[in-house]
């Protein structure tokens, strides 16, 4: 009787709350995907594996977030913070702090499964509006405490990390709104929080939220669409599948809005200009490095889905 062909149980429950799997879980809680049987043989050809690297799960990260690395902010700080957010947005547990440290490179899953713990933020803060940020990027210019803005947290480039601890923004939970729609120059002004599922959806069903006659596309699909938000996109100079037809994000954005400890960075919403340097072209890429992006303004697109076709190419070597 032949043997039954070894597939590997993968691992397909909910991440259970506040745990690390929570954390380092790519994509949607309860949606898996997993390795085909090709690829699975490809995978113990390519690293010289066997089935029995396979056979036992290890490390799955269902503990709780628990460390002894203690807020270096002083309760006196803390408070001044509170007063600027309010008590419910500022946060020191464990948890949250570890949330927003890592984004989701393969060296960052690997460290929260080994539970690796490091550079994170003192204190993770949820601004409400542009006047809580200019508040606190006033405060923390004056404690000199560093502040780093977290978005979707799908950033491979080790973005969200605090190596010299300080705050963290969490952009998501307030400032995630759509603030204007103008058809006539079919660009919308967002808020930086905004997921891009929620940003795209928003616009193809302008007429029922919006009361447009027009059904609208952003045009910007990257590969981290469902777990990236839109001033993400900006500040790390995005591109998307759809990119060859609409542009990368530069050529989408059309004015910005910035918060610096000298003052706001206010471009206006023209469609180009014959001057330079351009100030936006600077701002857009810079990762938070020259100020908090607040606020945007990006082109839009009629939403024609019976226009569009995709395609594929198969090749047979890399020559």
């Amino acid at each position: 009787m032949a043997e039954t062909e070894f597939y590997p149980d993968w691992y397909e429950k909910v991440p259970p709350s506040k745990s690390f799997r929570s954390i380092f879980k790519w994509g949607y809680p309860d949606v898996f995907k997993h390795p085909n049987k090709r690829l699975y043989a490809m995978m113990k050809d390519a690293f010289a594996m066997t089935d029995a690297d396979f056979a036992e799960k290890m490390n799955l990260g269902e503990e709780e977030v628990e460390f002894d690395i203690p807020s270096r902010l002083t309760e006196a700080q803390l408070d001044e913070l509170r007063a600027i957010v309010g008590t419910e947005n500022v946060h020191t547990d464990d948890f949250n702090r570890l949330r927003v440290a890592y984004g989701k490179m393969m060296y960052d899953l690997i460290r929260l499964r080994e539970k690796i713990i490091e550079n994170l933020p003192d204190a993770v803060v949820s601004p409400r509006d542009k006047e809580d940020i200019r508040a606190l990027v006033k405060w923390c210019n004056q404690n000199r405490v560093p502040v780093t803005p977290y978005g979707g947290g799908s950033s491979v480039m080790r973005g969200p990390e605090c190596p010299h601890g300080g705050i963290s923004l969490d952009m998501r939970v307030y400032m995630n709104k759509i603030i204007r729609l103008n058809t006539i120059n079919q660009t919308v002004t967002v808020q930086p929080g905004i997921m891009g599922r929620d940003y795209e959806a928003a616009l193809n069903n302008a007429p029922e939220v919006f009361k447009t006659e027009e059904r609208y596309s952003g045009g910007h699909f990257p590969q981290s669409f469902d777990s990236s938000c839109v001033g993400g996109w900006i500040v790390t100079r995005g591109a998307g599948q759809n990119s060859t037809y609409y542009g990368k994000i530069e050529d989408l954005v059309i004015s910005q809005e910035y918060v610096t400890p000298v003052g706001d960075i206010v471009t206006k919403e023209y469609p180009a200009e014959a001057i330079g340097p351009d100030i936006d072209q600077l701002m857009m890429g810079s990762e938070g490095a020259f100020g908090i992006l607040v606020e945007a303004t990006l082109k839009i697109f009629k939403y024609r889905p019976e226009n569009t076709r995709r395609f594929s190419y198969i090749f047979r070597d890399y020559a």
